[in-house]
């Protein structure tokens, strides 16, 4: 009996200190988040990021890089914004019907970003918006501020390109397109095993996911490399910069 109330008295101890170690836990990582947020402290401009989207724009292009900004905004406290920008304000439906998103703006009421992200589409959507002159003249409108950078994600490489702002310059886009993309804009110097392109005001990235690398690279420049880190490990997904492209079976790649 008297071990049996060894044991009760025990296990009742050790349930009482359960609580104040978790208190304790939680103030830990509340003091090494704001520690780490201090690394940011210099950074004082927030830095506006606008998402360009319209209909069966592909889901991951968008969501990967929000999902980056996102995690950074908590860690930095507030030093990154993100919303959707559309040429009005209808329903967009994303690559075959996925979801629905209501944009948070249109071009014409937009507040003013540092960065405009371009995701990709299909490339039958792509040719149709290459040949839309409103799409095509709002880059080239943003493109008009020396201070402003345009990203874009895989086939969003197009939509810039068709404007002339890549002419002389580096830039890359998702491999099975890639020999396409050479033939209809052969001023661009296309560079391939790589997952973005920074050259300077314009960063262009390949493959889909690729956006999620460049995204951590955006956080990276304006935050540290301590503060990419962290999210990379929190996204459990390891950053690249140059990494060989995938190999379709048969030599296959996109023909119009």
């Amino acid at each position: 009996m008297k071990y049996i109330k060894i044991i009760f008295y025990s296990f009742i101890f050790t349930l009482s200190i359960i609580p104040i170690d978790c208190l304790a836990q939680e103030k830990n990582h509340t003091e090494i988040m704001d520690s780490i947020s201090n690394l940011t402290k210099n950074e004082i401009k927030i830095q506006s990021i606008a998402i360009l989207i319209y209909q069966n724009v592909v889901l991951q292009d968008l969501s990967g890089p929000v999902e980056v900004f996102s995690k950074a905004k908590k860690l930095t406290k507030g030093k990154y914004e993100v919303f959707t920008v559309a040429l009005d304000t209808s329903i967009i439906n994303t690559e075959n019907n996925m979801i629905k998103l209501k944009p948070d703006y249109t071009i014409n009421n937009m507040p003013d970003a540092d960065y405009l992200i371009i995701p990709g589409a299909s490339m039958p959507v792509i040719n149709s918006l290459v040949d839309n002159n409103t799409f095509t003249d709002f880059i080239k409108k943003w493109n008009d501020n020396k201070n402003k950078k345009i990203v874009t994600i895989c086939t969003g490489s197009y939509l810039l390109a068709n404007t002339g702002a890549l002419n002389n310059k580096k830039a890359t886009t998702h491999y099975f397109v890639a020999d396409d993309f050479s033939k209809q804009y052969p001023k661009i110097e296309l560079i391939k095993n790589v997952r973005f392109v920074d050259s300077e005001k314009f960063i262009t990235s390949s493959g889909i996911t690729s956006g999620i690398d460049t995204a951590l690279y955006i956080v990276s420049k304006h935050s540290g490399e301590k503060i990419k880190q962290m999210i990379s490990r929190a996204l459990q997904y390891e950053f690249h910069e140059k990494k060989n492209w995938p190999i379709a079976p048969n030599g296959m790649k996109y023909m119009r």
